[in-house]
């Protein structure tokens, strides 16, 4: 029988004692490697004892079945499964549901206790919904990271957060391993990568960096000089590069496999017991290892997609940090530069955790967010997107949005009905389909290596020249995003991308975009010029035209062309071509 530690029992105690004071819904946090699964198992044992009902909710296969496990370990009950293709057992007290199969039940399945593995993804509409099913009961939702990229937080869903000790705390107490940081000799330089709506990087673009700067035999060699014969898992940004990091593994005579979110469940649970009996040495995986995964005898980590996610990044290093036997330390090679790891922190550094949502930085808000009368920056959730409608995570107000807005400030009044429709166009354009297909025939005829990466170009190409880019619906974008192996967020972003690249601004949008711009202008010489005799006329089609209201002192102003330029696209959607216009004349 497993018995709680010291600090897990000291966080379990303080969970009941809110529980005792009428606090129904509570936040639990504790590092990766700190045993969250343990402390929840032992809270669902006591409730199991008592004749209570339990439900524990998690979003994916490995979450899932080791919550089952583990739980089952602790408390000596079986539980049922409620996931697809699986038998329901709707008479065990204790079940452990699939999300996405447990939102579909009409009549959801009796429960005192709900427990959300993984909780930092709870806001979203699929475990609201089931949620609002259980008004009376307590619910307990468990993280290493309460923290969000979108803006969406957590004051809503859990009335308290109860942290445990910090990473280091724990690494002191001999709970969590010391690690050696090492930066990789090959690099990923990510300053010309954009980022995506929820700040981390574009990971089409992310791939691509990664691809022009690092061979997979790099990986290998890195591998070979820092961490040789030790248990480790790659973390690649995408499917195809993970294949091919362990085609070069296997290569060298290292034994390797991959795993990424297609793979089938009966391979995927064969290839993890080979790596967890040492049959596999070398793990490389995408999406899969970063969350849930309780394997202690990972001593090594080697990331090769470069983040600027506070969660994702803790999520990937903590894998190798529980202590196993044997085990000095873990070792973790990172290939992003020392300015993008700068942007986070070291592995065992405090952080503030809080329930209370973070509002948008600069950058996100050049992708479709909403500002609220309270200030708050956020993006809308996926569900909330299709009605134009959202509630703000911050103070619960109503707002309507545009699809497409990106400038910043306040919402927009609501669309009328033919604007929304066009808006939020989810068919497929018979015509642009046949265009996009006879590109990648012509690819194929020719040999191209990558037809679908080429037609894609070529229909960008003919429809910016023929002028119908901004014509092709968003249920188009998601069958080139399908071609091209993209999820449906890619095809949702290129096309806000490309309406507010085309979208001409009112003039109180033109005037609120150049005073952030002017914000971000150095000398104070130059921003205190352009304050008082410039201001932006045109911002569209890639195009930005200043016009200086003093003739004179176009001159001077040239000389901060290129400021301005950097200038404005910190802040709006775009990189945009600068035209300085003096009265009639462009300089």
């Amino acid at each position: 029988m497993y018995k709680l530690r010291d600090y897990q029992q000291e966080l379990e105690d303080k969970i009941f004692e809110l529980w005792a004071i009428g606090i129904r819904s509570i936040m639990g946090q504790l590092p990766t490697g700190g045993g969250k699964t343990n402390v929840f198992g032992d809270i669902v044992k006591q409730d199991l004892e008592k004749g209570k009902r339990v439900i524990t909710i998690a979003h994916r296969n490995e979450l899932i079945f080791q919550a089952k496990e583990k739980i089952e370990g602790v408390s000596g009950f079986t539980a049922g499964i409620i996931k697809s293709k699986y038998k329901p057992s709707p008479l065990f007290p204790l079940q452990v549901a699939s999300i996405q199969t447990l939102t579909k039940y009409k009549v959801m399945p009796p429960a005192d206790l709900i427990v959300i593995d993984e909780a930092h993804h709870a806001c979203t509409e699929m475990y609201t919904r089931v949620l609002r099913q259980y008004p009376e009961a307590r619910i307990l939702g468990f993280t290493a990271t309460p923290w969000r990229g979108d803006g969406q937080g957590f004051k809503f869903l859990f009335e308290k957060l109860v942290c445990g000790p910090t990473t280091r705390e724990l690494i002191d107490r001999g709970d969590l391993c010391p690690y050696k940081l090492f930066e990789a000799g090959k690099t990923i330089d990510t300053s010309k990568v954009r980022r995506n709506d929820e700040g981390d990087f574009s990971v089409g673009q992310l791939s691509q960096a990664i691809e022009s700067q690092i061979e997979p035999d790099d990986v290998v060699k890195e591998w070979l000089d820092k961490a040789k014969d030790k248990q480790t898992v790659v973390f690649a940004v995408d499917v195809a590069k993970s294949k091919e990091y362990v085609a070069a593994f296997c290569r060298a005579g290292i034994p390797a496999e991959h795993l990424d979110g297609k793979t089938e469940d009966k391979e995927r649970e064969a290839i993890l017991t080979r790596f967890k009996l040492g049959i596999t040495l070398v793990l490389s995986n995408c999406g899969i290892i970063s969350e849930g995964v309780d394997i202690p005898g990972i001593e090594v980590v080697q990331i090769v997609r470069p983040t600027r996610s506070l969660s994702l990044w803790l999520q990937m290093v903590g894998r190798a940090l529980r202590p196993a036997a044997g085990k000095a330390f873990a070792i973790i090679i990172d290939h992003a530069q020392e300015a993008t790891r700068k942007k986070l922190c070291l592995p065992d550094d405090d952080w503030p955790w809080t329930l209370e949502p973070q509002s948008l930085d600069e950058v996100a808000k050049r992708f479709l967010h909403v500002t609220c009368e309270c200030n708050h920056v956020f993006k809308p959730l996926p569900n909330e997107i299709p009605k134009l409608v959202c509630i703000c995570p911050n103070c619960q107000k109503e707002n309507t949005f545009e699809v497409g807005e990106g400038g910043g400030g306040r919402p927009e009044p609501k669309l009328n009905a033919s604007d929304k429709e066009k808006a939020i166009d989810l068919t497929i354009n018979p015509d642009h389909q046949n265009i996009f297909d006879e590109f990648i025939e012509v690819a194929d005829r020719q040999g191209h290596p990558k037809p679908k990466d080429y037609a894609y170009h070529k229909l960008m190409e003919r429809a910016t020249t023929e002028g119908w880019l901004t014509e092709i619906s968003m249920g188009t974008w998601r069958y080139i995003a399908k071609q091209l192996g993209h999820t449906t967020k890619w095809a949702t972003k290129k096309y806000q991308e490309i309406e507010e690249q085309q979208r001409e601004l009112t003039p109180r949008e033109l005037d609120r975009l150049w005073k952030k711009a002017l914000e971000k202008v150095h000398p104070l010489s130059a921003k205190k010029l352009f304050e008082q005799h410039s201001r932006l006329v045109h911002y569209q089609n890639s195009k930005a035209r200043i016009e200086i209201t003093s003739s004179p002192l176009c001159k001077e102003a040239s000389k901060s062309k290129e400021n301005v330029k950097r200038a404005l696209h910190s802040v709006g959607s775009f990189a945009a071509v600068v035209e300085l216009k003096v009265k009639n004349r462009v300089e």
